[in-house]
C-alpha cells in the first residue's frame, strides 16, 4: 500500500536529489569562480607592481638592473616577462621560455584579460598581459602567468567529495526522514487501530491523545469530542425509541381492548358508542403523542429555521388566554394576564405561539386551585415572559431533568392528565430556535414559574 508515510519519504527523499546536486553544482561552481578570481588578481598585482622596474632598452622592453623583484608567489611553471610591440620576447624571469606568445593575447581589447594556456611541459597557465605605453605609444607588453594544476587539484577533489558525499547524504537523509516520519505518524497508527474497534456497539472506546499538544493532539481531541456527541446522541435516541413505544402501547392497547371487547359477543347502541368514544379518547390522544414527537424531532434536526417575522405579542398573549379560559374556569382556577398594549417583537409566531400553549396547558393541567399567571415584561434588550402557578411544585432535584424528552416528576399523575413528558421538552428546542432562553424555577407547595426570554 502506497501510504502517507511512504509518500512523505518519497517527497523528502525527491527533494534531496534534486536539491543536492543542484547545491553541489553551485558549490562547485563558486569555488571554481572564487579560485581563479584569487589567482587573477594575484597575477594582476604582480603585473602593475612590476611596471615600475620596466626601461625601454635599445628599443625594446627590459627589466631596470639591480632593482629587486616584488613580493610574489609563482608556481614552478610561473614567470614575468617582456614584450616588444611585435611579440618578441625581449626579458623575463621564470620559465617564460615554456610558452609561445599568442597574438591574441597582444590586442588592445586583451588588454588587463586573462587566457589559459598550456607549457611545452603540458602545465596548463593562467595568463595576464599589460600593455606598456609611453608617450600614448604601446611600447610593449608584460605578461605575468602562473600554474593552474594546484587550483584544478583543489576542484577536482572538492568534486570528488561531492560526488561521494551527495549520495551518502541522500541516504542518511532518506534513513533519518523514515524513522522521523514514522516516530511523527505512530500516533496516527495507533488511532486509526482503536477507531477500528469502535462501532454502535462500542461508543464508549476513544482514540489515544498524546501527551504532546500538535495537530495529531487536537485530531484526537476532536475526534473524541465528536464520538461523546454521537454517544450522546444514540444514547438519547435509544431512549427516545423506547419511551415513545412505551408511550405508544398505552393507547394502542387500550384501544384494541376496547376493540375486542365489544366484538366479543353482541351490545346494544349505548355500549357501542361507549366503547367507540374511549377508542375516540385514545386514538386522539395518541394523535396528540404522534404530533408532539414529529414536532420535537422537527425542531432538533434544525432544518426547519424560524420564520421570523414583526409579531403583536400583546395581541397574541390575548388570544391564547381568551382560547384556555374556558379550560381554567372548568376547574375553577382564576387566569390572569399583565401584558403592555401594542407590544412588538421579531420572532416565529407559530413557534413562540407554540411554546406559550405547552407552558400554560401545562400550568392549568396541574394546577388544582388557585391561579395561572402570564406577564410580559420588556426591556431595552430582550422580553422575558413568565408564566406562573400556584400548584404542587417540583421538587428541586427534578428541575434539571423537566426539560428531558419522555421526563415526567410524578409519572402516574402525568399519565392521568394525558401528558407524555414531550411538552416542555419541545419548548425547550423552539426557544433554542429563537435564540432565546427558558428557565424554571419551583417551590413544593407553592407552585412554579417559567421564564421565557427572546431578543427583539
Amino acid at each position: 500500500m502506497f501510504s502517507l508515510r511512504n509518500r512523505l519519504i518519497l517527497v523528502n527523499v525527491a527533494v534531496f536529489l534534486v536539491a543536492l546536486p543542484l547545491l553541489a553544482f553551485i558549490t562547485l561552481n563558486q569555488l571554481v569562480k572564487g579560485l581563479y578570481d584569487q589567482l587573477d588578481r594575484g597575477l594582476e598585482i604582480i603585473a602593475y607592481s612590476e611596471l615600475g622596474r620596466v626601461e625601454i632598452r635599445q628599443g625594446a622592453p627590459a627589466f631596470k638592473a639591480g632593482t629587486p623583484r616584488p613580493p610574489g608567489r609563482l608556481g614552478s611553471e610561473g614567470f614575468v616577462r617582456l614584450l616588444t610591440p611585435q611579440g618578441q620576447i625581449s626579458d623575463g624571469y621564470g620559465a617564460y621560455q615554456h610558452i609561445p606568445v599568442l597574438e591574441q593575447t597582444l590586442s588592445a581589447t586583451a588588454a588587463g584579460l586573462v587566457f589559459n594556456q598550456q607549457a611545452q611541459t603540458g602545465t596548463r597557465l593562467r595568463v595576464f598581459t599589460v600593455p606598456l605605453v609611453s608617450g600614448g605609444q604601446t611600447v610593449g607588453y608584460i605578461q605575468v602567468a602562473d600554474d593552474q594544476e594546484s587550483l584544478l587539484e583543489t576542484v577536482e577533489q572538492v568534486r570528488r567529495s561531492l560526488l561521494i558525499g551527495a549520495p551518502v547524504t541522500i541516504l542518511i537523509s532518506a534513513l533519518i526522514s523514515f524513522f522521523t516520519i514514522r516516530q511523527a505518524l505512530a500516533p496516527l497508527t495507533t488511532m486509526t487501530r482503536s477507531a477500528a474497534k469502535i462501532s454502535d456497539e462500542a461508543l464508549d472506546k476513544r482514540l489515544p491523545v498524546p501527551r504532546v499538544k500538535d495537530e495529531v493532539f487536537a485530531l484526537a481531541t476532536a475526534f473524541n469530542a465528536t464520538l461523546d456527541r454521537l454517544a450522546g446522541a444514540l444514547a438519547r435516541q435509544k431512549r427516545f425509541t423506547a419511551n415513545a413505544s412505551h408511550e405508544l402501547r398505552t393507547p394502542v392497547t387500550a384501544i384494541l381492548g376496547h376493540a375486542e371487547l365489544s366484538l366479543s359477543r353482541p351490545r346494544s347502541t349505548a355500549e357501542y358508542r361507549q366503547s367507540l368514544e374511549r377508542i375516540q379518547t385514545e386514538a386522539s390522544r395518541m394523535q396528540r403523542l404522534i404530533g408532539r414527537m414529529l414536532a420535537l424531532a422537527r425542531a432538533e434536526s434544525g432544518r426547519h429555521p424560524a420564520a421570523l417575522s414583526p409579531t403583536n405579542l400583546s395581541q397574541l398573549a390575548e388570544t391564547l388566554v381568551d382560547t384556555l379560559r374556558p379550560q381554567a374556569e372548568e376547574k375553577g382556577l382564576a387566569l390572569n394576564t399583565t401584558v403592555p398594549p401594542n407590544l412588538s417583537l421579531t420572532t416565529d409566531a407559530d413557534s413562540l405561539t407554540q411554546i406559550l400553549l405547552n407552558l400554560l396547558e401545562n400550568a392549568i393541567a396541574y394546577t388544582s386551585k388557585g391561579s395561572v399567571s402570564l406577564t410580559v415584561t420588556p426591556t431595552p434588550a430582550n422580553i422575558q415572559i413568565t408564566i406562573s402557578d400556584t400548584g404542587p411544585g417540583i421538587p428541586p432535584e427534578h428541575l434539571p431533568q423537566i426539560f428531558q424528552p419522555f421526563y415526567r416528576v410524578d409519572p402516574a399523575r402525568s399519565r392521568s392528565q394525558g401528558g407524555a413528558g414531550l411538552g416542555l421538552a419541545l419548548t425547550r428546542e423552539l426557544t433554542q430556535l429563537l435564540n432565546g432562553q427558558i428557565q424554571a424555577e419551583s417551590t413544593p407547595g407553592q407552585g412554579t414559574t417559567f421564564t421565557l426570554t427572546l431578543p427583539r
